[in-house]
This record gives structure tokens, C-alpha cells and sequence, in this order.
């Protein structure tokens, strides 16, 4: 796979108005920091942090003799991120406009190292893998979350139907693919020459009040740019269909599958 980073970082600038207001990413955020219990004093390493859904819980629980650093691609992510430590007096956490591929650590810098839902966009996982092994300090922890086989169904799978109808050369085919199953993720570890990591399933049932409760999962995600690759009319008509096909089904919460992963260094 090779990623167009410079449209992965327009994407989710151009989603950063919703992006912080959806539920998912800090419910799962805190739930993959609460997994490690991280020390007092720990320094963590967020790759691909958006807008600080697991670094500033990260930041809340290893107190200011800590250390957190927040990398993402999307600058107004990461500006958004900072307000929110700036708002909330934490000045041990620091965030980064970066590629995660070029980082440069040194060896043992790091407690952990944690992705949320970004780690499939990496072009050469097994070498970020590899590499963040390195950066770890004895006793530290890898951490990823990733997206399982169901996501926000069945809104998303609907709004799906309503942009092949507008336009069939749109495929559905997501990066988050690449890690949605034990085996594929099971995988990347062997391919890094890493030990087999604890992989476990979790499942969210996001509430929605009413079907255009949804629509901002479109605005404030990945699914953005495929939106606004439409017409303005075509748009509209996939808005329409999208939210039509909840309320017929009388849709009240959306499912949300995760593979919590994790692995510990000697």
C-alpha cells in the first residue's frame, strides 16, 4: 500500500470541524490508555493523536512528571489538540505536525507507544512497528486500536450504498482494512520480528437520538473526502438516502467493533 499523505492530512483538516465532537474517538482513546495503567512519571508517544482523545487521558494519568508527545499529519487536528491541553493547564504534553514514518527517537525514550485508529494509514507498518520497539524503555508497552469488521453500522454501510449509486467508481475500500481481523494484525507483529501480541474485541454501541445524529460521523472522518469527491446535488441525495435509511429502520445506536492490541517489552 502506498498512502497519499498529503490527501490523508487535507482529509481530516477539512474534518477537524466535526472530527472532535464524535463520541468514538475518546470513548476508545481513554479505553486504550485505562488498558496500561501507565505509572505515574511514564512518557508516552501517540502516534497518529488527532485531536488528543488518548494523549491527554495518557497526560491526565501519568501527572506532570510525565511526558507525552502527539504526532499527527493533520495540522488542524493538532491544533485543536493543543487547545485542549492549553485549556485543561497540562504542559507535559507537547503535539507535532509529522509524518510517523520519519520520526527520529532514541532507543529506550518511551513507556509506551500508542495508536488509535491511525496506525493502518502507515505505508510500512512492520518497520514503524520494529522501530517503536526500539523506542521503548524495558517493561514498556505497544498499544494499538484499531477498527474491527463492523464500523458505525449500519449508517456507514448505508451512506456507502447512496455514493455507489452516485457514483460506482468510488470503491469502499478503507486503510483500516489492513488491521480489522487478529490474524492480519498477528501478522505485522511477525513481520516486525516481534513476539505475538494480546489482541482483544470490543464493541460500542454509539446512541443516536435521531438519524441526522450520524451525519457528522461522515463529516468528522475519513468518509469526508469521499463526499466531497460528489457534486454538491450528489451530496445532498446521499445525505438524504443515508439519513432516510435510519429512520426507516428505526436505527436508535451504531455499532462499533475495536481490536484492542498490546504488547510489553521484557
Amino acid at each position: 500500500m502506498t498512502t497519499d499523505k498529503t490527501h490523508v492530512a487535507s482529509t481530516y483538516d477539512a474534518a477537524a470541524d466535526h472530527f472532535d465532537t464524535l463520541p468514538f474517538w475518546h470513548q476508545f482513546g481513554r479505553r486504550t490508555i485505562d488498558r496500561i495503567a501507565l505509572p505515574p512519571g511514564a512518557r508516552v508517544l501517540d502516534l497518529c493523536c488527532g485531536s488528543g482523545a488518548s494523549a491527554l487521558p495518557a497526560a491526565e494519568r501519568v501527572g506532570r512528571e510525565g511526558g507525552i508527545l502527539g504526532v499527527d499529519l493533520s495540522r488542524e487536528l493538532i491544533a485543536i489538540a493543543r487547545r485542549h491541553a492549553a485549556q485543561q493547564e497540562i504542559g507535559h504534553a507537547a503535539f507535532r505536525v509529522g509524518d510517523i514514518e520519519a520520526l527520529d527517537v532514541a532507543p529506550e525514550t518511551f513507556d509506551a507507544v500508542v495508536s488509535v485508529f491511525g496506525f493502518f494509514f502507515v505505508d510500512d507498518m512492520a518497520g514503524v512497528l520494529a522501530r517503536a520497539w526500539q523506542w521503548l524503555k524495558p517493561g514498556g508497552v505497544i498499544a494499538l486500536t484499531n477498527w474491527g469488521e463492523h464500523v458505525l453500522e449500519p449508517g456507514e454501510p448505508l451512506f456507502w450504498q447512496a455514493v455507489l449509486r452516485e457514483d460506482p467508481t468510488l470503491q469502499p475500500v478503507s486503510p483500516s482494512d489492513r488491521l480489522a481481523d487478529p490474524a492480519s494484525i498477528e501478522l505485522v507483529f511477525r513481520e516486525a520480528g516481534l513476539p505475538a501480541p494480546t489482541i482483544e474485541l470490543g464493541t460500542w454501541y454509539m446512541p443516536i437520538e435521531k438519524p441526522e445524529d450520524f451525519w457528522p460521523c461522515i463529516l468528522g472522518t475519513s468518509n469526508r473526502g469521499v463526499l466531497e469527491a460528489l457534486s454538491p446535488d450528489a451530496q445532498g441525495r446521499v445525505r438524504r438516502a443515508t439519513i432516510e435509511g435510519l429512520r426507516d429502520r428505526a436505527v436508535t445506536s451504531l455499532r462499533c467493533d475495536v481490536l484492542f492490541t498490546d504488547l510489553r517489552k521484557p
